[in-house]
């Protein structure tokens, strides 16, 4: 059986012309599971018109399939045959220029969807941007664009790295990390660090190894490893000392404070968030100095130091509000809201919450939605106005109920006092 396959995708080859024969075999040198034209023309040196009628002739042929609309895959079988012929018939050092390539063009690609969603974290791309990118213009469009090439962008990382394309390999985990962050994918985006520190590793490059660390630092962070966590902030910060980069400096200290006040030593992480502050501000990073802000805004909340945290949160709202972050300005908005329901003034901090989760539900972020929902929650129950509270966190253990979420359980507890 196995054999009458093998002869039916033989004859279907051996009737391509050359160039088609050769896109065709190229095509199993795509590292993850399925593809867009785009991914296919970078790694095939095919214009991109070129390579959708190419895809789409490979497919009546019944050598390419297509599981989506803009998608495309090869058969288990398809691939192995693809990648004999390839072998076979092209140059070593072809294939291996074709896999920097399509990698080049996920970096380039991550790094638009990137902007898009965050439009002031500073991406690194490198080498020459690609002529034909996707049309990635929006948050939603960003989070679509993440989502169908998720796997893809570890498995081009991967891929870049075997084939010793190490800055590639450092250059996308740095990149494009936010957006595994921001859609809670921690244990991929863990493995994604893994691999840009090797890569950074081969080359050498102290500034890859420290945007690397950053970034491992976060992803073991929110996984809760908080000792691996500090060891990767403070090896960001030493392979920073030669780069002086204030953006990674400035982070690193942020969350080595972050780290420190979920320990209970309250006074280094002052300390650590204030440097932080002081670092972003020398250096112009706006966006860097209202996250710290908002770090000291939310120490002060946890102390009862009502007074000195919303000072601080209006002043990172504001700083948001001036450099375009959208996302940040509703994350603000629950820290804001909690400070303005300990303070006695829920009725405002509704209207923040409010205003926050209808942010995260056009970002498509869920997650950050359920943490607005159970700040709203609070703040109607200050109001007395438990049947509003009741929907907050029902619509908040929804979502935790849904994904398996540990928070599910203070959720309920939450919900039966009030039917207490």
């Amino acid at each position: 059986m196995l054999s009458d396959l093998r002869a039916v995708i033989s004859t279907s080859y051996q009737d391509l012309d050359e160039d088609t024969a050769r896109f065709f075999r190229r095509l199993s040198l795509h590292p993850g599971p399925e593809f867009s034209p785009g991914a296919a023309a970078a790694l095939t040196g095919t214009p991109l018109d070129r390579a959708r009628k190419l895809l789409e002739q490979l497919t009546r042929a019944h050598l390419v399939e297509r599981p989506h609309a803009g998608r495309y895959r090869l058969h288990d079988l398809v691939r192995l045959y693809a990648v004999e012929r390839v072998r076979a018939e092209d140059p070593v050092e072809h294939a291996h220029r074709a896999v920097g390539d399509v990698a080049r063009w996920y970096v380039h690609a991550a790094a638009r969807a990137q902007l898009a969603e965050q439009p002031n974290f500073p991406v690194v791309p490198g080498g020459e941007r690609p002529e034909e990118l996707p049309g990635v213009e929006s948050a939603d469009q960003a989070r679509v664009w993440f989502e169908a090439e998720r796997a893809n962008l570890v498995a081009a990382t991967e891929s870049a790295l075997e084939h010793g394309h190490h800055d590639l390999a450092w250059r996308l985990p740095a990149t494009v990390y936010p957006l595994f962050e921001l859609h809670r994918h921690w244990h991929e985006w863990r493995d994604l660090h893994t691999l840009g520190l090797r890569a950074a590793a081969q080359t050498g490059d102290p500034f890859g190894a420290a945007r690397n660390h950053l970034g491992m630092g976060d992803a073991r962070w929110l996984l809760g490893e908080l000792d691996e966590a500090v060891r990767h902030y403070r090896a960001a910060l030493q392979a920073n000392e030669g780069v002086a980069d204030a953006w990674i400096e400035g982070f690193a200290l942020r969350q080595l404070g972050e780290v420190s006040w979920q320990r209970g030593e309250h006074e280094a992480a002052r300390e650590f968030v204030e440097r932080a502050v002081g670092v972003f501000r020398d250096a112009g990073e706006r966006r860097g100095e209202a996250m710290g802000l908002l770090s000291l805004a939310e120490s002060g909340a946890d102390s009862g130091h009502w007074r000195q945290a919303l000072e601080r949160c209006r002043e990172a709202v504001a700083v948001f509000e001036a450099i375009g972050e959208v996302w940040s300005v509703a994350w603000a908005g629950c820290t804001l809201g909690r400070v303005l329901t300990g303070s006695g003034r829920a009725a405002e901090a509704v209207e923040e919450y409010r205003a926050a989760a209808r942010v995260f539900e056009e970002h498509g972020d869920a997650d950050s939605r359920a943490v607005a929902l159970l700040g709203l929650g609070h703040a109607h129950v200050e109001l007395g106005e438990v049947e509003r509270a009741r929907q907050a966190w029902g619509a908040a253990l929804d979502y935790f109920t849904d994904h398996g979420d540990p928070r599910a359980a203070r959720t309920e507890e939450r919900l039966r006092g009030l039917k207490a």
